[in-house]
């Protein structure tokens, strides 16, 4: 067992992340068996993974380890119109594909009874959001005045902006009678930023040095989560979690681009939910999350109108609102051995459609997942589980920020007419293997 935990642990360390996220940048859910339900998990008991949803549902689950593979691909379609007036007709008009690939990502979980109605757990599980675009894709003004292929931002090189967010949560899970439990975990959360091809923003930054283009930069912090489970009757369960913010150290590589010199912390999260099993082979799932993205200076805070510059006490944000989550799946154990599980969920959007132009980089646009999911024991102590999950492209379309900002450096006026769009699609597939011991 030792070689097995060390393997998955350095697994999950070397895979911190993907490219694109799911409801914001969290993922929709942790372990293959929640994935395949949608991301409901909070009244669920049968695995260690429920421990990153609500970790008072680990009392229940018993000495068991797993560990999960996941490849997950977004492809983003970025589209400006500018309506530059003559002789600049042209200028700025893109339709710019994302450089698209598969990332790979791991996550582990392990529970372990540790005395009568007392469980331990770990659980090392990622979020994170991103996206890549082509350089030389956009016709844009140079400082000579001609007129040069450069990336959407109208930058040098690819445009990227990356979060990247690893969790190792230790937790302790403690039954109070038959039917309730308790639990708390630690967040240990080491968090990498990069961007790249920004360097239009040096204007409104309070610091342009430490603004594109520094590497990977990470910073570090320490949060919480408590949680609550309740077995109501014998068809009927309950649970709840909640996560405050977590205070990340600065990003001091970036402090000229994200607010408050530098700091990205992650957002609160609230979590209730319910499984209803009206046979021993059915069970419906319910889930309501809530992610406090606006609680979060660098994404929350007000888009930039030129009264405070980026990176500074206050700065400008990308405009992100709080995100309520609904999601709803289906599980059926079909035989002893064969369990089939379906979801489906909603979310709010994480920006306005007049935001869209300052989330170029980060176009979490997605407002439905739908997934599928499998599993099957091989003996009494080992199963293997597999899901599938798709979010269709949702468009989002606003304003343009930088046909509005060249037009008045070339016309002394803003140009009010350009239109920005952005439509990201993503899929995700995953194995996970089980064993209890």
């Amino acid at each position: 067992m030792t070689t097995t935990w060390r393997t998955w642990v350095s697994a999950a360390a070397l895979c911190p992340a993907l490219a694109t996220a799911d409801n914001g940048y969290f993922q929709i859910g942790y372990g293959a068996e929640a994935r395949g339900l949608a991301g409901a998990a909070a009244a669920s008991t049968r695995d260690a993974f429920g421990g990153a949803s609500n970790p008072a549902t680990t009392a229940w689950v018993g000495d068991r380890m797993e560990g999960n593979f996941i490849a997950t691909r977004g492809d983003t379609r970025m589209a400006r119109v500018a309506n530059m007036p003559p002789p600049a007709t042209g200028l700025l008009d893109t339709r710019t594909d994302s450089i698209g690939r598969w990332e790979p990502l791991a996550e582990l979980a392990l529970s372990r009874v540790i005395a009568p109605g007392l469980s331990a757990s770990l659980v090392a599980y990622s979020n994170g959001a991103g996206t890549y675009f082509p350089a030389g894709s956009t016709p844009c003004p140079s400082p000579s005045g001609a007129v040069q292929m450069a990336n959407a931002a109208c930058g040098t090189g690819r445009s990227i902006t990356t979060i990247k967010q690893l969790t190792m949560a230790p937790g302790v899970s403690k039954k109070l009678g038959e039917r309730v439990s308790i639990g708390a975990s630690l967040l240990l959360t080491a968090q990498q930023f990069k961007a790249e091809g920004v360097q239009p923003l040096a204007p409104q930054s309070a610091a342009p040095h430490h603004l594109s283009n520094q590497g990977v930069a990470s910073s570090f912090g320490v949060g919480v989560r408590i949680g609550a489970y309740w077995r109501a009757s014998d068809t009927l369960s309950l649970g709840a979690a909640w996560s405050p913010r977590t205070r990340m150290g600065r990003i001091k590589a970036y402090e000229g681009l994200l607010a408050d010199h530098g700091r990205l912390d992650v957002p609160m999260n609230l979590l209730v939910g319910l499984q209803w099993s009206p046979t021993e082979a059915l069970s419906v799932l319910l889930d309501y999350q809530r992610i406090g993205y606006s609680g979060v200076s660098a994404l929350g805070n007000r888009l930039f109108d030129g009264s405070v510059l980026r990176g500074a006490v206050g700065g400008p944000g990308n405009g992100w609102k709080d995100m309520n989550v609904v999601k709803l799946g289906v599980r059926y154990q079909a035989t002893p051995a064969l369990r089939l599980s379906a979801g489906v969920s909603a979310n709010t959007a994480a920006y306005a459609d007049a935001a869209t132009s300052d989330n170029l980089n980060s176009p979490s646009t997605f407002r439905r997942h739908f997934t599928l999911g499998l599993g099957y024991a091989t003996s009494d102590r080992t199963e293997w589980s597999v899901f599938y999950s798709l979010a269709p492209a949702h468009r989002t379309s606003g304003p343009s920020a930088l046909a509005g900002a060249v037009g008045a450096q070339l016309n002394g006026v803003s140009n009010p007419w350009g239109r920005e769009s952005l439509a990201t699609r993503q899929q995700s597939i995953g194995v996970q293997y089980a064993v209890r011991f």
